[in-house]
């Protein structure tokens, strides 16, 4: 939308609209300001506010709450996608099961929203993924191979705390072995990692 200000005969000012928008997606809900009054603390006297309230403008924030936006239909196929992942992102098992209702979408994603998944799902980086633009990713083997990496870290850790409360105990990596049924190398290897 233009809108053209003829200012004299010598020249016409043409002004762009510019329309702003917050693009929120944490799992809480919004609690920011939701207009620049919001944003300033007007202090003084009610009289002082309502003269600063007369030449200070209020604009509105443009907000997007994706995560409980209700008509996500309304926009396109790949933004529709991502704004319903987010709503199942703290739950690994409404995510999966959401991953395979749409299996055909997530095996062949574009390039531009396997970047807007990586960014909000905390993603470090997609396996298989090229910096191709033009290539397209498998979503569903990128999100199975965080989910399996999630779950190897939590094995490990779990390894390390019992091979340390073990260790408080003064048992030697030969019995530390034996109770965790691991061999004697990977306890000596954490313990090495541990110190």
């Amino acid at each position: 939308m233009e809108l053209n200000i003829v200012v004299d005969s010598f020249f016409a000012l043409t002004l762009l609209s510019i329309i702003s928008l917050v693009f929120y997606y944490g799992s809480e809900p919004w609690d920011g300001p939701v207009d620049l009054y919001d944003m300033f603390r007007l202090e003084g006297t009610k009289e002082e506010k309502e003269i600063l309230e007369k030449y200070l403008p209020n604009y509105k924030i443009n907000l997007v709450d994706a995560e409980r936006l209700e008509d996500v239909e309304k926009f396109s196929d790949d933004l529709q996608v991502i704004l319903t992942m987010l709503r199942y992102r703290d739950s690994k098992e409404e995510l999966k099961h959401y991953i395979d209702e749409n299996k055909k979408f997530f095996q062949n994603v574009d390039y531009e929203t396997s970047q807007a998944m990586k960014a909000f799902l905390n993603m470090k980086q997609i396996p298989g993924e090229t910096e191709q633009k033009e290539e397209t990713v498998d979503m569903c083997k990128a999100i199975q191979e965080m989910y399996d990496d999630g779950v190897r870290q939590g094995r490990d850790e779990l390894l390390k705390e019992q091979i340390q409360r073990k260790l408080q105990k003064k048992k030697t990596s030969d019995q530390i072995a034996e109770e965790l049924e691991e061999s004697v190398e990977v306890i000596e290897k954490i313990i090495k990692e541990m110190q």
